[in-house]
């Protein structure tokens, strides 16, 4: 259905940047047929011999999986230095887009059941078939109208070996420093005991945080504070009238020692209630035992989820008037004039401009 000449994908506009900066995403249309997708153009001749293996398990990962709640592609090909990665277009990008753009101070809880339904879906497929994601994060779920997918699998791997399942693994992935803050404490312990799947639940009830209080866990602190508090057991929580902080704190939390931003975000807080089904799902994923932390297919079946039966993430879109816009309008000008210009063999540092 996608074709493998570049030539026939018109990028629209650069949505953002990843793996290192050689990687880049765009609102394209593809010519043929006028659809509008998602093109992932990485740059190898900028990449190292890492990072281009890293890119190509990804796609060769992807591969594998068929699942809707799991992020796919179209097809994928090698143009000169660039490798093109064609995929679904999710029109309102990640989570930690969504937040940053609609809801500073977190989403409401009936959207976090939405978007977290969807994930565990995934994810209890991912188990099933014998893979960890290593890297679940708000930045990695992607959202269009009707669903939420679990994306960013260059962390992935398998936990089967020779047709039989591995009992646990002992080394932190390649890219692990980027998904510190939400790894489990037994895989930043790099213990004889090592890590099963049951570190992916750890990450989810991290993720929850993030979505519910709209910033990241640990933002701040320092990596040993993080791997100290997480060891002993100390997690974050939702935030909301029965666990708002004190200013002092709020300061740690939103990352900002801005008097009014710390006054915002605290009001808000404090006039919000989760139920005590949101609070309870988000403490058996971070129990500090893996054998306490519940399977994905268990989490499913969580009282939580029970708000989800008579809803939907459009439902939900519509309600805070969250639209998609019309495609076909869409151009960034200059994007042509930057493509042009980053095939011709010059030095980055001879140039200054910035689009």
């Amino acid at each position: 259905m996608f074709g493998c000449n570049p030539l026939d994908y018109d990028l629209k506009v650069e949505l953002s940047r990843c793996f290192n900066g050689i990687g880049t995403v765009y609102l394209a249309q593809y010519l043929p047929n006028g659809q509008h997708i998602a093109v992932k153009k990485y740059r190898m001749d900028k990449a190292s011999k890492e990072e281009s293996i890293l890119a190509r398990d990804e796609l060769l990962i992807m591969r594998q999986f068929n699942h809707p709640n799991i992020h796919t592609f179209h097809t994928s090909f090698v143009y000169g230095n660039e490798l093109f990665q064609i995929a679904p277009l999710m029109c309102f990008g990640s989570c930690k887009d969504t937040i940053a753009n609609c809801f500073r101070a977190g989403f409401p809880e009936i959207f976090v059941a939405l978007i977290m339904r969807d994930v565990l879906s995934g994810l209890e497929y991912l188990h099933r078939r014998g893979f960890i994601h290593r890297s679940i994060r708000a930045s990695h779920i992607l959202l269009n109208q009707t669903k939420a997918v679990l994306a960013g699998f260059r962390e992935c791997t398998s936990i089967v070996a020779h047709g039989e399942r591995i009992a646990a693994l002992h080394h932190l992935a390649p890219c692990s420093a980027r998904s510190l803050n939400w790894l489990a404490p037994e895989v930043l312990e790099q213990n004889i005991k090592g890590y099963t799947e049951k570190s992916d639940i750890y990450s989810i009830g991290i993720t929850c945080c993030e979505l519910s209080n709209g910033v990241e866990p640990f933002a701040d602190a320092q990596p040993t504070f993080m791997f100290t508090e997480k060891v002993r057991g100390n997690v974050p929580t939702l935030l909301d009238r029965s666990t708002c902080p004190a200013s002092e704190e709020m300061i740690e939390i939103v990352a900002s020692t801005d008097s009014d931003s710390i006054r915002q975000a605290q009001q808000i807080y404090c006039q919000r209630v989760f139920s005590d089904e949101f609070h309870q799902m988000t403490e058996i994923c971070m129990e500090k035992k893996p054998a306490s932390r519940w399977s994905a297919l268990q989490l499913l079946n969580h009282s939580f989820f029970k708000q989800c039966r008579h809803t939907s993430i459009l439902d939900q879109l519509q309600r805070f008037g969250l639209e998609t816009k019309d495609y076909s309008q869409i151009r960034d000008e200059s994007l042509a004039l930057c493509t042009d210009l980053s095939e011709l063999n010059v030095h980055s540092n001879e140039w200054n401009w910035d689009f």
